[in-house]
């Protein structure tokens, strides 16, 4: 069964007397999920006898089919957002995670305007302006992280590259983003001090939309938020990545509740495991392991990667 969640885009309400009785119209548009080009319209309306102070109310639903949804795919919603800063946290100290010093070549500059261009973009589309381009952003994301990833960036070009990656990444939902911000984290941020990174990194360890949460980077921390059904939510990350290639998440729920799990599996993986309860779920590297279920208090996921796999950034 497919679940939309719908919200509401555009209201108009409208009263008017016909034959001594009063009519309330109210018209809302609404946009089902963000890949859909269906529209809903949402006719409501009451009539009022002034006279009896009888109530009488109803609903009619007509779906209209778009054909042509071209500020949709233009502006593409995000598939999956950030956290806020004051609903995640480090657990425990991740000092360990920055400690590795980056061998890459000297930076170099003559590729540094490439990230002022990606900021623009992301500034077009958060406008909406019209000369925001998606399929030209994500090349020349593309290209700057094929000619760059030997490059060792200074401070203000590691963050400028952070960010547009972060917001490729909400749009796109993509395992090689974040498995770019997790490179970057380990490579370029090591020399900042942890006031200085931890808000960066911390609303992308988990990020969510609604009721789906993707787990992206490896580090100790937790997320704690409200269901959409109601009733608080944590999630615990243990792991001493890349220490081992062991990772464990422990849900702490108020009531059951059904929510969609994605575990990121990095492209090296090719030996991953995600287990939950003894029953292994599976995803090609480079992607996100899904788990859709209902959760209680005290349930475990259980994940393993091969150390022996781990490329270069990871073992510094």
């Amino acid at each position: 069964m497919n679940v939309f969640f719908i919200r509401e885009s555009a209201k108009k309400t409208m009263v008017f007397s016909i034959f001594g009785k009063c009519v309330k119209v109210e018209l809302v548009l609404l946009k089902l999920n963000s890949d859909s080009c269906f529209m809903l319209l949402l006719l409501k309306f009451e009539m009022v006898y002034r006279m009896r102070n009888i109530h009488i109310g109803g609903f009619v639903f007509i779906i209209f089919i778009i054909v042509s949804c071209g500020r949709s795919e233009k502006f593409p919603d995000y598939v999956t957002a950030h956290v806020d800063i004051d609903n995640v946290e480090f657990t425990e100290s991740t000092d360990y995670f920055f400690s590795g010093q980056y061998s890459g070549r000297e930076q170099e500059s003559k590729y540094f305007p490439v990230l002022d261009s990606l900021l623009a973009l992301k500034q077009m589309y958060l406008h909406k302006n019209e000369g925001f381009d998606m399929g030209l952003f994500r090349e020349m994301w593309t290209r700057f992280k094929g000619r760059t990833e030997n490059i060792r960036f200074n401070e203000n070009a590691a963050k400028k590259w952070f960010e547009v990656t972060g917001f490729l990444f909400e749009l796109s939902g993509n395992a090689v983003q974040a498995e770019e911000l997790e490179r970057i984290s380990r490579t370029h941020f090591s020399y900042l001090a942890p006031d200085t990174r931890n808000p960066m990194i911390l609303p992308y360890v988990f990020t969510r939309e609604v009721d789906h949460i993707h787990v992206n980077l490896f580090l100790p921390a937790e997320i704690g938020y409200t269901h959409s059904l109601g009733g608080g939510v944590k999630i615990r990350q243990e792991t001493d990545f890349p220490g081992s290639g062991k990772v464990r998440l422990i849900f702490s729920m108020e009531t059951k509740q059904y929510i969609e799990l994605y575990v990121r599996i990095p492209t090296w993986a090719e030996s991953a495991s995600v287990t939950v309860k003894g029953v292994k779920y599976v995803a090609p590297p480079g992607n996100y392991c899904k788990i859709a279920k209902k959760w209680k208090e005290g349930d475990e996921v259980e994940i393993e990667f091969p150390p022996e796999n781990m490329p270069d950034y990871l073992k510094l």
